[in-house]
């Protein structure tokens, strides 16, 4: 049994058809022109649960971002840069597809002047509601009393119940109630209203089996000044002697009486809320009887800066996964050739079930040739293909341990070649890119939209880009994508020590290969250098994975290029091989030999 499926993803397009027109049929008696499809369900998730992904059932698509506008005779599906391919196989051609907001603006300004547009506010931040607001002249949103789906959902999944266990204090390295008192000291007001469940989850020392690969609690909080916190979940979810070991700090409150406590709890106070966070709904219950104050969420960053325990339990996660990860190589250099891309996906499940994982990070991307272009690929029955010799095999994939969540991607060349001559001067380059974030020393203060465009100078020389961020935050033994922090063009928040990231440069050649080279590292203070005047940060490098030298061409690269990696390769040769068989050792050392 693996932790992912290979369902066929793809639905029918005529299925699409009927139900967009059964929801179209729904416009006139919901006083609208059209509606918006969200990707996000009301906790704002990213990954959600199959009974909330609306989205993909109103258009067959997969990915993780996205939305849709139906209106009577139109629709658009808009994504990002990293789903353009994905999208085009997906949804039907009834969706006019964008992937770039100037596009979408301008199909907005031609189609949505002058209409109304329903949303769901429990679906929608109100920051998000405020954009959409924007998008053509006289155009009204009218918030919904009821989600314009459902209704022509007949086989509509039921909601999750996954059963909440205990994160060990000696993991989370402070307790439920030192977080809460951490939480009460970093906010404003009255009160502080939470709105994601990844933050929740970190409050409580809970984690939870309600969203595939990624332990969460689904479930938003009310932490007031004094008294106990109120947890909006479902009670059944909740053993007894978790619900007891609350008494004091925490009351449960069923999570379908969310609105009307929430307006109780907030009567007479001073509320703080994340707009671009909590739903609109959320938002309106608080304001009916208190005050809000739109605030960034201040456990976004108590929860991205790890303390002792956190990191600890991160680093002895990177060790069990990087054994993993050189037996799964290893395999593949003697296997991968006529293999097939499930085949690899199912390999390094095993090496990682071994090795102590309890679930994956995300579904594994095994994207061989042109595969390997479409940069969230999901392999399913249909996208299958054997790998041919020569051709190059992008693997990007994570596991879930219980003291920590990994990330990590790498790209060979099927057979142990090189690759084509094109393939290997851009397989150097992003190599490059990912060098120059990882050895790169940066002030204190330092945002992540300042180090981004180190990571693709040399493909921008070359005339070259990626459309994804350089980082993004990750969990520890929690959610692989984490806010705030990241390394991108919008990465606004400063880094500091103690937080986690990626750092995973791409390349992707549509219907040829894709190129991305990942590691996870930890923020840093740094030594000042002599002479220096100033704190510094920097990045040290937690994932222990041999970096495929082959195809490299040496003389694109530095000298302190080489240095940086011959002494990683060094690094994981000394932290794995001693828990090695004499036969990966000796597949390591070669795989790790000094470039230089």
């Amino acid at each position: 049994m693996t932790f992912q499926t290979f369902d066929t993803a793809s639905t029918p397009a005529p299925d699409i058809e009927k139900r967009v027109k059964n929801l179209r049929d729904s416009l006139d008696a919901l006083g609208v022109d059209g509606v918006v499809v969200p990707h996000e369900d009301a906790y704002q998730s990213e990954y959600l649960p199959p009974s909330e992904d609306r989205l993909q059932f109103m258009t067959g698509f997969t990915g993780s971002a996205g939305r849709a506008f139906v209106l009577r005779d139109a629709a658009m599906f808009v994504t990002d840069g990293r789903y353009t391919l994905q999208a085009s196989a997906q949804v039907p051609p009834l969706f006019h597809i964008v992937s770039d907001q100037p596009a979408a603006r301008e199909w907005a300004r031609a189609n949505l002047a002058g209409k109304r547009l329903g949303v769901d506010p429990h679906l929608h931040t109100r920051s998000d509601l405020e954009r959409i607001a924007k998008l053509a002249d006289g155009l009204t949103l009218v918030k919904l009393g009821r989600n314009p789906v459902d209704p022509v959902w007949p086989d509509r999944p039921a909601p999750p119940r996954g059963m909440v266990r205990a994160h060990p204090e000696t993991l989370a390295g402070r307790s439920m109630a030192e977080k809460i008192a951490d939480v009460r000291a970093a906010m404003e007001g009255d009160a502080l209203y939470i709105a994601d469940s990844d933050s929740v989850s970190w409050l409580l020392n809970w984690r939870g089996a309600d969203v595939a690969h990624t332990p969460l609690v689904l479930s938003r909080a009310f932490v007031p000044r004094e008294g106990e916190v109120s947890v909006f979940v479902d009670p059944q979810k909740v053993p007894n002697d978790l619900a007891g070991a609350l008494a004091g700090h925490a009351a449960i409150v069923p999570e379908d009486q969310l609105l009307a406590r929430l307006a109780g709890l907030s009567a007479s106070k001073s509320v703080m809320a994340d707009p671009a966070r909590a739903s609109d709904a959320a938002l309106a219950a608080i304001e009916a009887e208190g005050t809000l104050l739109p605030r960034t969420d201040p456990v976004q960053r108590l929860k991205a800066v790890k303390n002792a325990a956190e990191i600890d339990g991160m680093r002895h996660a990177h060790q069990r996964d990087g054994l993993a990860l050189v037996r799964f190589f290893a395999w593949c250099e003697e296997n991968a050739v006529g293999a097939t891309e499930i085949d690899l996906v199912k390999h390094l499940e095993a090496f990682r079930r071994d090795a102590g994982a309890i679930d994956i990070s995300f579904d594994t991307i095994s994207g061989s040739g042109p595969n390997g272009a479409i940069v969230h690929y999901r392999v399913d029955e249909t996208t299958d293909r054997v790998i041919e010799e020569g051709e190059p095999v992008l693997i990007d994939c994570g596991g879930q341990f219980e003291d920590g969540t990994t990330d990590i991607t790498r790209t060979f060349v099927a057979g142990g070649g090189t690759g084509s001559d094109e393939f290997r001067v851009q397989y150097t380059r992003v190599l490059k890119g990912h060098i120059a974030i990882a050895r790169q020393r940066f002030p204190e203060g330092t945002q992540g939209s300042e180090l981004d465009p180190f990571a693709r100078a040399a493909l921008w020389n070359a005339g070259f880009d990626f459309k994804h961020g350089t980082g993004h935050g990750i969990g520890a033994a929690l959610a692989v994508h984490e806010g705030p922090a990241s390394i991108s063009r919008r990465g606004t928040t400063a880094l500091e020590t103690g937080m986690i990231l990626s750092n995973e440069p791409g390349d992707y050649h549509t219907g040829a290969f894709g190129i991305r080279i990942e590691n996870v590292c930890l923020v840093r203070e740094a030594r000042v250098p002599l002479g220096g005047s100033i704190p510094c940060h920097w990045f040290e490098t937690l994932t222990l994975a041999p970096i495929d030298t082959r195809p490299i061409v040496a003389t694109l690269m530095t000298a302190d290029e080489i240095g940086w990696l011959d002494a990683y390769h060094a690094r994981v040769r000394g932290a794995l091989a001693g828990d090695l068989t004499p036969t990966e050792r000796a597949w390591l050392e070669a795989r790790t030999r000094p470039l230089g």
